[in-house]
């Protein structure tokens, strides 16, 4: 009975002990390919997902989680043929913790790959498939070890795939900010004034009220074909590689940010902007011969007239098409604005009585023109601060990010208000309920601001602001640790070691026990955790006197020579000495790497001190 009851407990052991290990696997792979009628190799990988987990895609979402990536062995004959892409179509959500939309899989997901050979014959494909997976409490790195042999004699060839373009959901929002766009080109005051001399021309010497229309409609064709045209030639640059090149590039950003500061001084009044004076009087002379081409040459004309209004808007779109790192935004982009911006003057030209209900010009024109000017400025700095990001600089720091746009911010209130004015306003007798609604909107966003000073999150815009732990982003490396002194406040401004060792030696020198916490550059849940658990004023007051605190990005990409990066060594060392692979895991370790607390995941306030109680 005595053995009976041990291999019981035997038996409960080790059922226990495989359904902890079973909590640890989240995913099953399997492994084919088709060899393709281009000679190329599409491998596919195809993965089962445990329940309530999801799965990262392989679209990239610049500032987003990390992609799920391929990374082939050097001793494979064979190189890859762009990145890995989605083999089917992912889900999208809203992440507060990165401030933007994701994409993610759940169930089940599907990758592809594309390799060429470098030489004839069957071969071996070896690598490694990296992915993040989350479900809400923790998030783990998957690395699975691929080993497939290809056979490529005798196989059966598959039709080569067309070139795909990955479906961006957000295309319909990038398309309606076109629109909005195009529309808002119109009332500036290089164009508004405009529509009356315009819809005249149109309608003017036209023998019926069908050739009137006809000339509307020629005119509005004309302008997205020319609007369009400046569109295609961005998109020329052939591939989405280079459209993401562009979108993240220093110079590209430079380039926009130099483009909208010159814009937002001509806005304010110090300058006109104008194009070649002989190319819009060619433009004149061609539209003087009247008919259909001479609506072409209308509707070019104006383009060329009213780009001191509407470059700003051309140089938005296109930037904001290039990052998106899809070919044919700039061309979609271009033609729905070129649509939105000619539509006011077809439909009048279609309804000459309209003219009469339009506002007449005035003041309100030079009020637009200023507004555009602050937020150009706004978005300057936003570019700024990506060629900042790319070299790692650290200049443009958070604070000093926020504490811009609140000024801008301010003083385009205070403008409404008519306490600043520009040399070109009219004079305002009073202020009206229009300029006091836009003034009260400005100075409710200037509160909004004030206390990401002082390290709140502002969840809601966090997408387009440096992030709340102070560090930069290198764009044209992998993100490296780094000490984070330089931090603003709160958890990240806290001094901390980016390796063991490190912390290990600073523990046996202050005799305080070691804070471990494994996290990864691209975990939600550890953003969430260290925006509130972390930053509790209790706790973080004991992290900070109490603990030597160590950050192990398992996602490191700094060299190591066991393990090649210091995210796998990590990820081992968690694994070992917790069993476990998920992010956040937090730990309290002596000198001697003896557990004195935890391990512990996403947690309470409540429970997180008892943690750091023990």
């Amino acid at each position: 009975m005595r053995r009976f009851f041990i291999s019981l407990l035997a038996a409960f052991a080790l059922l226990f002990t495989c359904v902890s290990a079973g909590a640890q696997e989240t995913t099953f792979v399997k492994t084919s390919y088709n060899v393709l009628s281009d000679g190329n190799v599409e491998l596919i990988f195809d993965i089962q997902i445990s329940d309530e987990w999801y799965l990262y895609s392989a679209t990239p979402v610049k500032g987003g989680p990390m992609t799920a990536n391929f990374d082939m062995d050097a001793q494979t004959p064979a190189q890859p043929e762009g990145a890995m892409v989605d083999g089917v179509e992912p889900k999208t959500k809203f992440d507060s913790a990165f401030g933007l939309d994701v994409y993610y899989f759940e169930g089940n997901a599907q990758f592809k790959q594309i390799i060429k050979p470098s030489a004839k014959g069957n071969f071996t494909v070896q690598g490694t498939l990296v992915y993040q997976t989350c479900n809400g409490e923790e998030c783990l790195i998957n690395e699975n070890e691929i080993n497939v042999n290809i056979k490529m004699v005798g196989a059966e060839v598959v039709e080569a795939p067309k070139a795909k373009k990955g479906k961006d959901e957000s295309l319909l929002w990038f398309l309606l900010i076109a629109f909005a766009a195009g529309l808002s080109g119109v009332v500036t005051p290089c164009v508004f004034p405009m529509i009356p001399m315009t819809v005249g021309f149109l309608i003017g010497g036209a023998s019926s009220k069908k050739s009137g229309v006809m000339k509307g409609l020629t005119f509005g064709l004309s302008v997205v074909v020319i609007y369009t045209l400046l569109g295609l030639i961005v998109a020329l640059f052939g591939s989405t590689a280079a459209t993401d090149a562009l979108g993240t590039h220093w110079i590209p950003n430079l380039i926009f940010a130099a483009l909208f500061i010159v814009f937002s001084i001509s806005f304010l009044g110090a300058f006109e902007i104008t194009l070649p004076s002989g190319l819009a009087n060619k433009a004149d002379r061609q539209a003087d011969k009247g008919g259909y081409i001479g609506a072409f040459f209308v509707a070019l004309a104006m383009v060329i007239v009213s780009f001191s209004c509407t470059g700003p808007f051309v140089g938005s779109i296109l930037a904001a098409a290039v990052v998106g790192g899809v070919t044919l935004k700039p061309i979609l982009g271009m033609a729905v604005f070129g649509a939105a911006f000619s539509l006011p003057f077809v439909v009048c030209s279609f309804f000459p009585g309209m003219m009469k209900k339009l506002p007449k010009s005035g003041g309100w024109l030079n009020v637009i023109k200023v507004v555009f000017a602050f937020v150009l400025m706004a978005f300057a700095v936003k570019f700024l601060y990506n060629v900042d990001a790319y070299f790692g600089w650290g200049i443009i720091t958070r604070l000093g990010f926020l504490a811009i746009w609140i000024t801008l911010v301010l003083l385009l209130g205070l403008y409404f208000l008519g306490v600043i004015r520009t040399n070109h306003d009219s004079p305002v007798d009073g202020i009206g309920w229009g300029r006091m609604v836009a003034a009260i909107a400005c100075f409710a966003f200037v509160f909004y601001l004030i206390p990401g000073l002082f390290g709140a999150p502002l969840k809601s815009i966090s997408g387009m602001i440096p992030p709340m732990d102070g560090s930069t982003t290198v764009i044209s490396a992998p993100a490296a640790n780094t000490n984070s002194d330089a931090a603003p406040s709160g958890y990240s401004s806290l001094k901390s070691y980016s390796t063991l060792d490190e912390a290990i030696k600073a523990s046996q020198e202050t005799g305080k026990p070691i804070f471990l916490s494994f996290k990864s550059h691209t975990c939600s849940v550890c953003k969430v955790m260290e925006a509130t658990v972390l930053n509790e004023p209790a706790i973080l007051d004991r992290l900070s006197t109490d603990f030597v605190i160590a950050n192990l990005y398992v996602d490191d990409k700094g060299a190591d020579a066991e393990y090649k990066t210091l995210g796998k060594r990590f990820r081992q060392y968690e694994m070992e000495k917790f069993g476990s692979a998920s992010q956040p895991l937090y730990a309290i370790i002596d000198h001697s790497e003896k557990i004195l607390s935890g391990p512990v995941g996403n947690s309470s306030i409540e429970e997180f001190s008892n943690f750091l109680n023990y």
